[in-house]
């Protein structure tokens, strides 16, 4: 009877410190990806202005509604090129 005690205690052991392990890797894992949402954050806001200086500076070369165009269509031009060249990788 004592040696089963002494097995179920051990095994709880075994469980609080595997339940320890998987919670501090649960939160390595959620403060990962919170890093990587803010970065991605980030980096969105900074194409965003890259294009609004694309679109100031054609617009003092050109008329601004061409300007929104160009910029339009450069960035479309990117996002298919981008998008392309994603899905050649998976295949």
């Amino acid at each position: 009877m004592a040696g089963i005690v002494e097995v179920l205690l051990s095994l709880l052991d075994v469980l609080e410190a595997e339940a320890r392990s998987l919670r501090m890797g649960f939160l390595r894992v959620v403060s990962a990806l919170l890093v990587l949402v803010v970065a991605g954050l980030l980096v969105l806001g900074g194409l965003l202005v890259l294009l609004w200086a694309a679109y100031l500076w054609f617009s003092s070369l050109i008329a601004p509604p061409l300007a929104a165009l160009l910029v339009s269509l450069l960035s479309l031009l990117l996002a298919a090129g981008l998008w392309w060249r994603a899905r050649s990788m998976l295949r």
